[in-house]
């Protein structure tokens, strides 16, 4: 099991640990998190772009499809995180 996130330090890990905790997209060149969106009734996708070390994230559910990914810089990451503690926690207890 992760540890999970309690903290803005436990974000630094998660962040740091991603390439070990996420999924591979060989074609798309992507690690990628996937959890759930409460707010939206959906799911996030998290993504690092491993050619240029750019984070997006992707929303989808029935109702709903983002048009695209959105880029997000650091400070937003770690907001984005904490905002979906819960979702993001429930995927690292399993």
């Amino acid at each position: 099991m992760n540890k999970i996130i309690k903290s803005n330090k436990d974000i630094e890990q998660f962040l740091d640990d991603f390439v070990r905790i996420s999924l591979y997209d060989e074609k798309g060149n992507k690690h990628y998190f996937v959890f759930e969106d409460k707010k939206r009734n959906g799911q996030w996708t998290l993504m690092l772009n491993e050619g240029t070390e750019t984070w997006t994230i992707h929303g989808k559910g029935h109702t709903y499809c983002d048009p695209g990914e959105q880029v997000l810089e650091p400070t937003e990451i770690v907001q984005f995180i904490w905002k979906n503690r819960g979702s993001v926690n429930n995927v690292l207890r399993q």
